[in-house]
């Protein structure tokens, strides 16, 4: 949600700045750093996501930061999944969490609480 709070944030600025001042927001997918590795520590999970270059990334934002780019996004192929967010936002949730593997066993976790599977509340966290 903090990620959405600031692209929505800088989009209204760039439009309430008018061309005055050039905003590019950095869309970064999954780069090869130590916080991608902390979070992706499973082998299997990190084949499963191909990893840009960090050097790149960095090279990619420089660059369409001076052209004037409005976005920017590397790796490039994370692009294919922001109109299926749009269309189908559940599909690529449920496959986000899939692919992470952090599809939940028996239990998972709505809002405050967890909830079996049969809806029953299980605990109030």
């Amino acid at each position: 949600a903090s990620k959405a709070a600031t692209i929505s944030f800088f989009e209204t600025l760039r439009i309430e700045l008018g061309w005055s001042i050039g905003i590019t927001i950095a869309t970064p997918g999954f780069i090869d750093t130590n916080l991608a590795s902390r979070v992706l520590e499973d082998e299997a999970t990190m084949g499963r996501i191909p990893l840009g270059s960090a050097f790149e990334c960095a090279k990619d934002i420089v660059k369409g930061a001076c052209r004037g780019d409005m976005y920017v996004t590397n790796p490039s192929w994370v692009k294919v999944l922001f109109p299926c967010k749009v269309l189908y936002p559940e599909l690529v949730d449920w496959a986000q969490r899939h692919i992470l593997g952090l599809l939940p066993n028996s239990y998972e976790k709505k809002s405050n609480m967890l909830v079996s599977k049969n809806n029953e509340e299980v605990k109030a966290e």
